[in-house]
């Protein structure tokens, strides 16, 4: 029996002079990612504001997932790991059924999201802390509140 082994491109190309070094790359890349922090940042607080006018009203949960799972998304990219959190949590919210109807839960969230960005707060690693901690009490509260009407 005769065995077949396909030759792997990236293999060859691994044993090739020349490129980069990893370093190297990594630089480049954080180089990169450091050139659309203005504008990736902007888009993030559009978005921010637009779950909030959601919350206020009420409507557009959907929407306000899509957004907050981008927002999930892009800031990690950006070293935003507290607003990253509070995004994954608000997700995590409007993709329950009983969170996507408990309309204070939701504000509170968007609340959040919006204190995270305040200068005075995102400019300080305990204040972002300590605004994700209260996020995490207040849902906590939501989630025992929300049991127990169910019980």
């Amino acid at each position: 029996m005769k065995v077949f082994r396909p030759e792997i491109r990236l293999k060859k190309l691994l044993k090739m002079p020349g490129g980069i070094s990893v370093d190297t790359a990594l630089d480049r890349a954080e180089e990169g990612v450091e050139s659309l922090r203005e504008s990736g940042v902007a888009a993030i607080d559009e978005k921010i504001g637009r779950i909030a006018q959601c919350a206020r009203t009420g409507a557009e949960t959907e929407e306000a997932y899509r957004l907050a799972n981008e927002i999930f998304n892009e800031a990690g990219v950006f070293g935003l790991v507290e607003l990253s959190q509070a995004a994954s949590s608000l997700c995590k919210l409007l993709s329950s059924e009983e969170g996507a109807r408990n309309g204070a839960a939701f504000r509170v969230h968007a609340d959040t999201l919006l204190a995270l960005r305040n200068p005075g707060i995102c400019g300080n690693a305990a204040n972002r802390r300590a605004v994700l901690a209260g996020l995490h009490r207040i849902t906590e509260r939501f989630a025992e509140e929300a049991s127990a009407q169910s019980a």
